[in-house]
């Protein structure tokens, strides 16, 4: 359970609302509630599928919102009486809207054709007043009956005043209680065969129904109290029909109540970009926007280390430590209420049994309490109720009070929440709290970064620095007279200024480290990048040698079969006596040298097909078969993706690796050896640990080694140290011919501790 003050510190109540904005159903809204949170991490994962498949369904067509229907099963169950018609409309209505929830979940296969004919013959009867409509076919020919005795009845009136004008005080007849009457003189009060009904206020008027008259406002009566009975037959057929579907009704509203919450926080998600954070043992958020600052939220990257137990946070007033520490509360509730928060989904949550918070001033005229004494008051009760497992958030910890009383209460409040919770984050402005988390374990400083230059926050967390107020520099931006600032600096320079020195410091190292690693990603991804642009051309490279050895066994095979007859002739001629042994022998040595050299061009192309796999790794000199055709070769070279080989027919080619596969009954050997040398090439030597001349013999021996093993390329490893090996080496390869490039190493090689060789 989520105490009131948490709720009311995080904002929870005002994310909540505009969740709950969004809701379909009274009684969904009202279920979206803080009570929600929950430890179970089961359910968040549940919570948060469903609202990840809701995302997924937004594009379509929106369903439609929900009447209350609550108060119909309260009246059902308390009274036998027919359902007001406005009741019963709105349970058509529901169902209406249940159906087209299914439709919007793609789970039309669950509608049952009762519940459609339920919704559409309710809302085809009644308006949303719950008053059936004129036009129910039922009521058609009854109305009808209805409206031809009143033209009747206007008919008979009209003529009636026309015969008797002498008689009658107006020319009109006219509509009094539902009846239709002649108005006549008052000395005609007699008139034979009149019913008077009535008079005027001033007794100069009667209200006459003559008898035709009185029998036609008699058959009106009655029809129009017909089409009354029959529209209550109607209401009373329909308002059965939905007592009888309550306890159904009852399961579809539990069921609209958990969609309509999964549907509003999938709205809420994708409106401010929420995602579902990864769980973990410590808490690590990327780029954590607040919701309700919108598009003016600055986006807060914070990661702690496992150990961390708590955290101080420093740096300017104004300067975002109150914001950043809400969202790391707010955070951890929406994630226990639905799995989603705004930020990166690369972000770490845990969770937490309770969030406890102790933010902005609870001072009480009418509790006589003061700033200090109700935060304590807060911090009493998070000390009495708190586990290994909670979450603590306190904002200004230790102000209010005497500064060497408030920073010592505050250091030992941080040591006993250390030790006793999950996660403790504070906020202070006490150099001494600051010195406290720096020197203990388990406790780590972080700041609010501060722009000197422009004397403005940015709002990014420095983590592992502490921060310095900046209290003048705020003064200043919030315009205070220039006296009192400059006042105000001239003292602090005067003081003692140690810690705000070693902030600078750190704060510099920081943006150093920063630019470096921004520097070194990017050298990485320039890296990346050509070796998948020289991985691309590689691949060219081999489908079109592949393509010309296909196009020359094309044109050998065309050579053959034009030349075929020619030579068959020749054959011929040869077996008739008219070409002398001596030339038959030559024409068949030919025929056998054109067809030898086609087999040959054939073998050298390597088929497309994949082979069966070879995980033994490959090493230069070992015998291998190359392509389905299985041409045979040693491997010279091993590459990222491919190996070189030289064939037997002396072709050297790169070839993809799943194309090549170790020669049977062959020993892998681990070196290529050659008769004329004893020298080994090495993919890689270490020269750390040499002198530069024993260095550069070593050098060139492998370049001598490499070039007759044709090795393309090789790595020095010589270190940093003072760069003496480095440049050395560097003047060496310089004046070597053979050597076609060399560089530093990428920086996650070894950077400028190892050297690349390339060799012509």
């Amino acid at each position: 359970m989520i105490s009131e003050r948490t709720v009311k510190d995080t904002e929870l109540d005002k994310v909540l609302d505009i969740i709950r904005s969004s809701a379909l159903s009274p009684e969904g809204r009202e279920k979206i509630a803080p009570d929600l949170v929950t430890f179970d991490r089961s359910v968040i994962e549940k919570r948060a599928g469903k609202i990840e498949e809701y995302l997924n369904l937004l594009s379509g067509k929106a369903p439609d919102p929900f009447p209350p229907v609550s108060d119909i099963f309260a009246y059902a169950e308390t009274t036998h009486a027919d359902l007001p018609g406005e009741s019963v409309y709105r349970a058509g209505e529901f169902l209406h809207s249940y159906v087209a929830m299914l439709v919007f979940l793609e789970k039309e296969s669950e509608i049952y054709s009762e519940d459609r004919e339920l919704s559409d013959e309710i809302l085809d009867s009644l308006d949303s007043d719950g008053i059936v409509y004129d036009d129910h076919p039922r009521l058609v020919p009854l109305i009808r009956k209805r409206d031809e005795i009143r033209a009747e009845r206007v008919r008979y009136s009209s003529r009636f005043i026309a015969e008797n004008r002498t008689l009658v005080q107006q020319s009109e007849a006219m509509f009094r209680n539902e009846r239709v009457v002649i108005p006549i003189r008052s000395d005609q009060k007699r008139m034979p065969g009149c019913y008077i009904s009535g008079t005027s206020s001033s007794g100069n008027t009667l209200f006459a129904e003559p008898a035709q008259l009185m029998t036609l406002n008699n058959e009106a009566v009655i029809a129009e109290e017909r089409i009354r009975a029959e529209k209550a037959r109607i209401l009373h057929e329909l308002s059965e029909k939905v007592r009888n579907m309550i306890p159904v009704l009852k399961k579809m509203l539990i069921r609209v109540i958990d969609f309509d919450f999964h549907y509003s926080f999938a709205l809420w998600a994708r409106r401010v970009k929420a995602s579902h954070p990864r769980e973990g043992r410590t808490l690590s958020l990327i780029a954590a926007r607040h919701p309700l600052l919108g598009e003016k939220a600055v986006p807060i990257s914070i990661s702690l280390d496992e150990d961390v137990k708590a955290l101080v946070l420093s740096g300017a007033n104004a300067g975002g430590k109150t914001v950043t520490m809400k969202t790391i509360a707010l955070f951890a509730l929406l994630n226990q209420i639905a799995g989603y928060v705004p930020a990166d989904p690369h972000s770490v949550l845990p969770l937490y049994s309770a969030v406890y918070t102790d933010i902005g001033d609870g001072q009480s005229i009418l509790d006589a309490a003061s700033t200090f004494s109700s935060h304590m008051k807060n911090i009493a009760f998070i000390c009495r109720n708190i586990d290994q497992s909670a979450l603590v958030i306190l904002d200004e910890l230790g102000s209010g009070t005497d500064p060497e009383e408030g920073a010592a209460l505050s250091r030992s409040i941080l040591s006993y929440f250390a030790s006793h919770a999950a996660l403790t984050c504070i906020t202070s402005h006490y150099s001494q709290v600051k010195s406290f988390a720096y020197s203990e374990k388990g406790m780590m400083n972080a700041s609010m970064e501060f722009d000197e230059r422009s004397g403005m926050p940015t709002y990014r967390v420095l983590e592992g620095i502490p921060g310095d107020s900046h209290a003048i520099a705020t003064a200043i931006r919030m315009r205070l007279p220039k006296e009192i600032t400059d006042s105000a600096s001239l003292a602090l320079r005067g003081g003692d200024r140690s810690t705000e020195r070693i902030i600078k410091a750190l704060i510099s190292k920081e943006r150093t480290l920063d630019r470096k690693i921004t520097e070194l990603s990017l050298m990485k991804r320039k890296e990346e990048r050509s070796a998948e642009e020289l991985e691309r051309k590689e691949k060219e490279l081999e489908k079109k040698e592949n393509e010309l050895r296909r196009e020359g066994v094309r044109e050998i095979n065309s050579y053959l079969r034009s030349t075929r007859k020619e030579l068959e002739k020749l054959v011929m001629d040869v077996k008739t006596g008219n070409l002398t042994p001596e030339k038959t022998r030559k024409v068949k040595n030919y025929i056998k040298s054109v067809e030898e050299k086609k087999d040959e061009e054939s073998s050298l192309i390597i088929e497309e097909e994949e082979l069966p796999p070879d995980d033994t790794p490959f090493t230069p000199g070992d015998d291998v078969l190359c392509g389905a055709s299985k041409s045979k070769g040693k491997v010279v070279a091993v590459n990222k993706n491919t190996i070189t080989v030289s064939l037997e027919n002396g072709l050297r080619m790169d070839i993809r690796r799943s194309m090549v596969r170790h020669a049977p009954g062959e020993e892998k050997r681990t070196s290529v050896e050659y008769g004329i040398s004893s020298k080994k090439a090495d993919y890689t030597i270490d020269l750390r640990g040499l002198t530069l001349e024993e260095a550069i013999a070593r050098v060139a021996d492998q370049i001598e080694a490499a070039l007759l093993s044709s090795l393309p390329s090789f790595s020095i490893i010589h270190g940093y140290g003072d760069g003496i090996l480095s440049r050395g080496i560097h003047e060496y390869l310089k004046k070597r011919r053979e050597v076609k490039d060399y560089r530093f190493a990428r920086p996650e090689d070894g950077g400028m501790g190892k050297t690349y060789v390339e060799l012509f």
